[in-house]
């Protein structure tokens, strides 16, 4: 009985114990706490983040794009707004050129899903809405959101070109013709552009080199229409001197700065690329002036301009690419270190530390220099990384003005006759259909016109 009795007693306080209220104040396990506890442990493991629709290291003339973040946001981040804004900034190296802002380039949210982790914008980086020459451009796109002031922005590598072509140079001309090197300024007065005119044999070069300046550049070519040179009445050479008996007056080309000193260059660079002729020395009326064109002293004879150029790429408003000579105002003449010089320039646009935002680098800036040597002949040899061969690979116009610039720019240095080039130390049998096993000469005839 004793035991039944226990027993009994052992399954009341069992049964109590059960229904004794618990009082929940004793754990602060709020609901509010447990809520604030999943959100805080959740938010912690949230990557934010940037992408794109973009795929490959270097992406040639892209359009509409996919800009996506990835996050968590506290707050509606679909409107544009000061706290929010999509920014897009384009570099030249490490040049900025153009920044832009929300709609200059968001055409609309194309995704966003309720519990704000993934935004998905619709973003027009074309090169028509941009606004940019064409060329290489790094991009950076990031957004301004407080939640996102840490994480780097998005960066790609971009290749904007156009339709406009390019007329590769040559190195002949069909028999009874002849090319003549005439030097006309852009419609802007900034450049002087070589220009080979074809035009029937005659031993008459410089007069009917004279004639072909007066008439000026095809209308094709999209450079500065008429002549940028006065009437020259009597022309004669005499050992090496080209003498231009010049006009009492020569108007406009004698009343401004920059016309004359257009007119000036012409003159030069146009004579004395005909072989025979070293220097040209102005007179006037048949005797010598101390000044003429603007104040420019005459005194003495203009030799032929010999110095280092790197040639960059002009994109005239009649779709033509051409190439242009920029003088490199480094006096240093050891191949050493114009190498270096003109290689970066090439890439970049820089020149002289002058950044030529409307002319096109013609050589991708993914293409790397492994090193060069110099030899005793007059040879210079480039040794290039593999992206050498990928570049323009749908271009051929624009692979070949490629080509034509290394050759110019490399041979304007002294001493420097022939371009030898290997990719990653090989030769390689063929690039755009041209053998390069064998060291290049520059082409002799730049620029074509083709009307």
């Amino acid at each position: 009985m004793r035991a039944l009795l226990n027993l009994f007693l052992v399954l009341i306080i069992c049964f109590s114990s059960s229904v004794i209220p618990l009082n929940l104040s004793w754990f602060d396990w709020s609901e509010d706490f447990l809520k604030t506890f999943s959100d805080n442990n959740y938010t912690k493991n949230i990557v934010y983040s940037y992408d794109t629709s973009l795929t490959g290291n270097l992406i040639y003339n892209p359009t509409n794009i996919e800009f996506i973040i990835f996050g968590r946001f506290d707050k509606d981040p679909i409107v544009l707004t000061e706290d929010h804004q999509i920014i897009l900034e384009a570099y030249k190296g490490d040049k900025l050129i153009k920044k832009y802002v929300n709609t200059e380039i968001v055409k609309g949210l194309k995704n966003y899903d309720d519990d704000k982790l993934k935004l998905v914008y619709t973003l027009d980086i074309s090169q028509e809405n941009l606004n940019l020459t064409s060329g290489y451009y790094k991009l950076k796109i990031y957004s301004t959101l407080e939640e996102l002031s840490q994480i780097s922005p998005y960066n790609t590598e971009v290749i904007y070109l156009s339709d406009s072509k390019y007329v590769g140079s040559k190195n002949n001309v069909e028999e009874n013709f002849m090319y003549l090197l005439l030097y006309f300024p852009d419609k802007s007065a900034q450049y002087l552009i070589p220009v080979s005119r074809k035009v029937p044999f005659t031993r008459k070069t410089i007069r009917t080199t004279i004639t072909n300046l007066q008439m000026g550049p095809g209308k094709s070519l999209g450079l500065a229409e008429g002549s940028p040179i006065p009437e020259v009445p009597s022309i004669w050479v005499r050992g090496g001197v080209a003498y231009l008996n010049m006009p009492r007056d020569i108007g406009k080309y004698d009343q401004g700065s920059t016309i004359s000193q257009i007119a000036l260059d012409t003159l030069v660079n146009s004579l004395t690329s005909i072989y025979g002729v070293e220097k040209v020395k102005f007179l006037q009326a048949g005797k010598e002036v101390e000044s003429l064109f603007h104040g420019t002293s005459v005194d003495e004879p203009f030799t032929k301009d010999n110095s280092t150029k790197v040639y960059l790429g002009l994109e005239t408003d009649t779709k033509k690419f051409l190439l242009v000579p920029i003088r490199l105002n480094n006096r240093e003449s050891k191949a050493n270190t114009l190498v270096h010089e003109i290689f970066s320039s090439l890439k970049s646009g820089i020149i002289n530390d002058h950044y030529y935002e409307d002319l096109f680098a013609t050589i991708p800036a993914n293409v790397k220099l492994i090193d060069f040597s110099v030899e005793d002949n007059g040879i210079l040899s480039l040794n290039l990384s593999k992206e050498f061969l990928e570049a323009y690979a749908e271009r051929m116009d624009i692979r070949q003005m490629m080509l034509d610039s290394i050759l110019f720019s490399f041979t304007s240095i002294p001493n420097v006759e022939k371009i030898s080039i290997k990719v990653q130390s090989k030769e390689v049998p063929s690039f755009n259909g041209i053998n390069i096993t064998e060291p290049l000469k520059a082409p002799s005839f730049i620029n074509i016109e083709t009307e």
